[in-house]
């Protein structure tokens, strides 16, 4: 094969896999905002315990991987699709709250979470940028984020909510490019799909969420 059809061949791989990469994350998305309209109007009950669907969201998690791991698609789709509306009911409070106190907020947090998005993408199947080793380093920023907010919870450190989302906000948007990486790098079929797109779901959800508390704010 020569060298130029090699190289479309490579292309034509990356950008089959980032479709159904993205065709997943868009049905994940539009699940959630199901989840999201269903427990807003009341179709579900507002007084389940947001622990539980935290429980359930990350045990579906380990079971989207199990399934992944056994080469059992169907399965593994559908603990996906249960994931994406569990999550959407378990941050539809909080969704709910500032469609109330700033409705603007809202918006705003997805136009620039979908820009983020967008950026990432563009500057990823763009440059020849290598974040091979990007991953360790934003696992232990992640860690140190997540202790923080725990410790500034339970032992009231006076951190400042702002600087803690500004900080958790770079972490994922510094994932996000990641994650676009590893579509790019990957080379394997519809079950790595699954699971690069939950890593950009997840991306997705934290970003968006980091938003809202950064343009939901109250002086």
């Amino acid at each position: 094969m020569l060298p130029h059809e090699m190289l479309q061949t490579q292309t034509q791989v990356e950008r089959s896999l980032l479709s159904r990469v993205m065709g997943w994350l868009a049905l994940s998305l539009a699940l959630t905002t199901g989840g999201i309209y269903l427990w807003i109007a009341g179709v579900v009950p507002q007084n389940v315990p947001w622990l539980l669907y935290f429980i359930v969201a990350i045990g579906l998690i380990f079971g989207i991987q199990a399934a992944t791991n056994r080469k059992n698609q169907s399965l593994a789709v559908g603990l996906f699709g249960l994931f994406s509306v569990i999550e959407g009911l378990f941050i539809a409070p909080i969704v709910a709250y500032y469609l109330h106190a700033a409705p603007d907020a809202v918006g705003s947090a997805l136009l620039g979470t979908v820009g983020i998005f967008l950026v990432a993408a563009a500057v990823v199947y763009l440059t020849s940028i290598n974040m091979a080793a990007w991953g360790k380093y934003l696992l232990g920023a992640l860690l140190v984020g997540i202790v923080i907010s725990f410790a500034t919870l339970i032992f009231h450190f006076p951190i400042s909510n702002l600087a803690l989302s500004l900080f958790l906000g770079v972490v994922f948007v510094g994932l996000t490019f990641f994650d676009f990486w590893r579509v790019k790098a990957e080379r394997a079929g519809d079950n790595n799909a699954l699971l690069l797109a939950l890593s950009l779901y997840l991306d997705f959800i934290n970003l968006f969420l980091i938003l809202l508390r950064i343009f939901g704010r109250r002086d």
